[in-house]
């Protein structure tokens, strides 16, 4: 878990300072929540889905941040 909580904030951290853009960002999160499912154990859902639900909102709100393209 603290890998892939490590992983997505690194996404986002990119993101974040415009070094990634919203659809790689997106992509990245996806492979990453991919990757750690694959291995995931079930007490571990709800966490996952906690910080899932966080990175998106993180993503969310910079985009509405930005503003229209």
């Amino acid at each position: 878990m603290d890998t892939y909580r490590r992983q997505t904030r690194s996404v986002i951290d990119r993101f974040l300072a415009h070094r990634v853009s919203f659809p790689d960002c997106i992509a990245a999160l996806d492979a990453n929540l991919a990757d750690f499912m694959s291995r995931c154990k079930p007490e571990q859902l709800a966490s996952v889905r906690a910080l899932m639900l966080a990175n998106n909102e993180i993503v969310m709100k910079e985009m509405e941040r930005r503003g229209p393209p």
